[in-house]
């Protein structure tokens, strides 16, 4: 089984993305998560610049039609979402690549609850199948615990592991249906 992550923030120390690399590791083992690193390498949207022209943006709605599901953490600015998750997103929408996509959400903060409200009713509007019961907070955000830090805090591991024994365990009821 293949699970994409995709973090909306760009920052190197995004506690969203160390967040997903912590998913990765504690992901089941026949489970592989790969983290999409080229959000903010993919051109501003433009319906009239075909997907093939652009290589990074080709393999980026490649990696999202072949996974069997999504795993998002994203952080919240000025009360929405990045504009570079966004542009991302509306990439996907002249695709198939995200229709009928189980998505789930892992959190590092439940400051502004409504965004991820908001953003799960842009990516079910997008086709994608929100897999609620998966969804996990895991409250990183104003520490700067490191990866290794997180994965060592057995609160934080059981809840993560718990989000994706749920997801994991709907994709594959899913696909026995």
């Amino acid at each position: 089984m293949k699970l994409l992550g995709m973090s909306g923030s760009l920052r190197e120390a995004s506690s969203n993305t160390r967040l997903l690399e912590a998913a990765a590791l504690l992901a089941p083992a026949s489970v592989a998560v790969e983290i999409v690193t080229v959000l903010g390498d993919l051109p501003h949207f433009n319906p009239d610049l075909p997907v093939e022209s652009h290589e990074t943006l080709s393999r980026y709605i490649d990696s999202v039609r072949t996974c069997d599901g999504i795993l998002v953490s994203c952080p919240v600015y000025a009360g929405g979402y990045p504009g570079t998750f966004k542009n991302a997103l509306d990439w996907l929408v002249g695709t198939d690549a995200f229709v009928e996509k189980p998505f789930a959400f892992l959190s590092t903060s439940n400051r502004v609850p409504a965004v991820q409200t908001s953003l799960a009713v842009v990516l079910q509007t997008m086709g994608g199948i929100h897999v609620a019961g998966a969804t996990c907070l895991v409250p990183l955000l104003g520490t700067d615990l490191t990866l290794r830090e997180i994965l060592g805090n057995t609160g934080f591991t059981a809840t993560i592991e718990g989000a994706l024994n749920a997801y994991t365990d709907y994709l594959r009821h899913r696909a026995r249906h």
